[in-house]
């Protein structure tokens, strides 16, 4: 039995071309565990609306803290005919919305919301535990998905889901909702008009070439109204300050997908900043790469509400004595130089020297700062034993300095991602990443805060990766197999990995506007060891993003 203990009308928006909509937001203690935790959550009545599922196929901790997910569960809520509730999967049973506890099968319309490879093996599991069929052509809903990780490659999920969105949201929304409430019942009509858009993909059909909807600069800020005691990022608001990044990291995905770099309009920033709450904590999604000219106005702004920051990463450009000024709450930062070698750095093109981060350390410890991550990973391209010890000693010579932080250290192994220029890399073999964390762990022993991601569980990241549709049916067919057991399938259908630089990938359909020639063109330098530099937004033509945005925004 539901008990309501507090209802008030805490929000009406007007957009343009858009009535007034008002939601009644509630707090709710019994039978809703996370919801006595939140604040700024949308509860609506069913009668005469288009229930639509939102589903974040992990940890409710972590879906709480993602960014593109919040945003979508708002937008949506923001039309009067559709109720979206949230969904997350935490254990092997049926899926219950947050909102009212309905089954995840009474919802026509399920949209997956995919950051990461690893939980396509979740969607299904959420799926069968829920009682819907993984074969499309056996269930009413209509199962969709969009997100970085469906962007960069769906075809693992082909057999399983209806249709796929790729790209930024804004570019399709105004689309695709109209479709939504007018065809929500009628699954085969609704997918054959979504097909008729170049970001929507529909596996029943031949494969198309796909066009990422993207944005041009000056998009409004995608911010988090909600807040969570349980979200990873505990009580804060999220707020995106810039899109993409420029750096070239030859190992990102988000660094190539999402170019060009963007940043949101400037007025429409400041006003989001400012309404945030006074002393409140905000989470900056992006500030690593937002451009110089508006931070002195965003530090102004939080310095003036008392607001608390807090970091996904940071890269330490950004951090200068009037960023000091505002940690006077923070309690942990990270950093990610990914390895100490130099040579390593000019490979991966990251070229952040090892003195800078001590000269960072040195302003950070005048602040109230407790916690310091770091962020490393191993199995890089062309690492060698002696590359490695440069990352040992490093750690070694840290700690040296008697810095008053905690000190953590986290360790990953290197996945290659497609739409980067490894994405044609060899992917090491199971012995070969257990003997390198073996020699750090070797190496590091006695070390507080070393920590090392599960082996198990990045095999199965970079398999879904780079995988296609046969890595699909494996996963399908092994669904609640062991992870030792689904890995050795896995492996044992990859034996024509890495691919030839000349071979067709699994994504090559996908078009986000990085011409394959440079990606190609980038590896060549990364084993020659040069050094490309930032991105040039709109004076350069070398990767052809700049040109592919301005054609798809037009």
């Amino acid at each position: 039995m539901l008990q309501i203990y507090h209802k008030r009308n805490l929000f009406s928006r007007k957009e343009p071309g858009k009535k007034v909509v008002s939601f009644d937001w509630r707090f709710i203690f019994d039978g809703m565990e996370y919801l006595k935790f939140e604040k700024g959550y949308v509860l609506k009545k069913w009668r005469k609306r288009i229930p639509m599922a939102l589903v974040f196929p992990n940890k409710y901790a972590l879906g709480m803290s993602n960014l593109g997910f919040l945003f979508l569960y708002q937008r949506l809520n923001l039309y009067e005919e559709i109720v979206c509730e949230r969904f997350f999967y935490e254990e092997e049973k049926p899926l219950l919305s947050l909102e009212t506890k309905r089954p995840l099968k009474d919802f026509p319309i399920i949209l997956f919301c995919l950051p990461f490879e690893g939980d396509y093996l979740h969607i299904l599991k959420a799926l069968n535990v829920s009682g819907i069929p993984l074969e499309p052509t056996q269930r009413a809903q209509t199962v969709l998905a969009g997100g970085i990780a469906i962007s960069a490659n769906p075809t693992p999920l082909f057999p399983f889901l209806d249709g796929f969105f790729l790209g930024e949201w804004e570019g399709m929304e105004d689309w695709v909702v109209p479709l939504f409430i007018e065809l929500s019942e009628n699954k085969e009509k609704l997918l054959t008009s979504l097909e008729n858009f170049p970001f929507f993909l529909s596996p029943s059909s031949p494969k198309k070439e796909i066009l990422l909807s993207k944005v041009k600069e000056g998009f409004d800020p995608v911010s988090s109204q909600i807040i969570s005691e349980k979200a990873q990022f505990k009580r804060t608001y999220l707020v995106e300050v810039f899109r993409g990044c420029g750096r070239g990291c030859r190992f990102c995905l988000v660094g190539f997908l999402l170019r060009p770099p963007r940043a949101p309009a400037k007025e429409a920033l400041i006003d989001t900043l400012k309404s945030f709450p006074e002393e409140a904590k905000v989470g900056l999604i992006g500030l690593e790469f937002a451009e110089e000219n508006i931070l002195p106005e965003i530090w102004s702004i939080l310095w003036g509400k008392r607001a608390t920051l807090t970091f996904s990463s940071l890269r330490v450009e950004r951090i200068t004595e009037d960023f000091i000024n505002l940690l006077h709450g923070t309690r942990s930062i990270a950093l990610a130089p990914e390895t100490a070698s130099a040579r390593l750095k000019r490979i991966i093109n990251k070229p952040i020297e090892s003195e800078q981060i001590i000269r960072i350390l040195e302003l950070l410890a005048k602040t109230t700062l407790k916690k310091v991550k770091f962020y490393f990973m191993y199995g890089l391209p062309t690492e060698k034993e002696e590359d490695l010890r440069e990352t040992v000693t490093f750690i070694k010579e840290l700690l040296k300095k008697k810095y008053p932080f905690e000190f953590s250290f986290s360790f990953s192994p290197f996945v290659p991602k497609p739409h980067t220029p490894f994405q044609w890399e060899v992917l090491e073999s199971y012995e070969v990443w257990q003997d390198r964390e073996n020699f750090l762990k070797k190496e590091l022993r006695g070390v507080r805060g070393i920590k090392f991601e599960p082996l198990r569980a990045a095999r199965l990241q970079a398999f879904l990766a780079r995988g296609d549709e046969e890595t699909g049916l494996i996963l399908g067919q092994h669904l609640f197999s062991s992870l030792t057991k689904l890995l050795k399938e896995l492996e044992g259908s990859r034996k024509d990995f890495p691919p030839s630089l000349t071979e067709k990938l699994p994504w090559d359909f996908i078009k986000g506007g990085v011409k394959k020639e440079f990606l190609l063109a980038e590896r060549k330098k990364a084993f020659s060891e040069k050094i490309t530099k930032p991105c040039q937004v709109g004076k350069c033509k070398a990767c052809s993003a700049c040109g592919f945005l301005s054609v798809e925004s037009d």
